[in-house]
């Protein structure tokens, strides 16, 4: 499947609000380049620490989705999740193929093996625009 096919696959994620968490300044730019591509989400806030992650976040969610990464200094992206009372949707982002089952267990909506593509991205944001529809009882179209 194509990239132009899948894009036709997620009108569903249309203007919702997405951050970026992740300590390494390269994976930044390309998840931020593939946000940009799709053009159907509004990039709020890149973040490059855990904690700032949880300052972020500490009056609950402030955007729809959050890219996150495993592994960064002081306090891990699962760690973080785990204290997070109310997380947005999650799509974890890391090198490591490891914690997949750790992360299912915290109920993220995909786990993406860096590096990925951008079709791989794509799909990630179809299984958000499943998840937002099933909760929200409206079929998906």
């Amino acid at each position: 499947m194509s990239a132009a096919d899948l894009s036709g696959l997620v009108p569903s994620v249309q203007g919702l609000t997405c951050a970026i968490l992740d300590d390494d300044e390269i994976n930044c730019l390309t998840l931020a380049h593939y946000i940009q591509l799709d053009g159907s989400l509004q990039l709020v806030a890149t973040l490059t620490g855990s904690m700032q992650g949880l300052d972020f976040f500490s009056a609950g969610p402030r955007v729809d989705i959050l890219f996150l990464d495993v592994e960064m200094p002081e306090l891990s992206g699962l760690d973080m999740l785990r204290l997070l009372p109310a997380p947005p949707q999650v799509i974890l982002t890391t090198a490591h193929e490891n914690f997949a089952w750790e992360a299912f267990e915290l109920r993220v909506v995909d786990y993406l093996v860096k590096p990925f593509t951008y079709e791989r991205f794509l799909q990630a944001l179809q299984r958000v625009a499943e998840r937002l529809h099933a909760a929200s009882g409206e079929p998906l179209c």
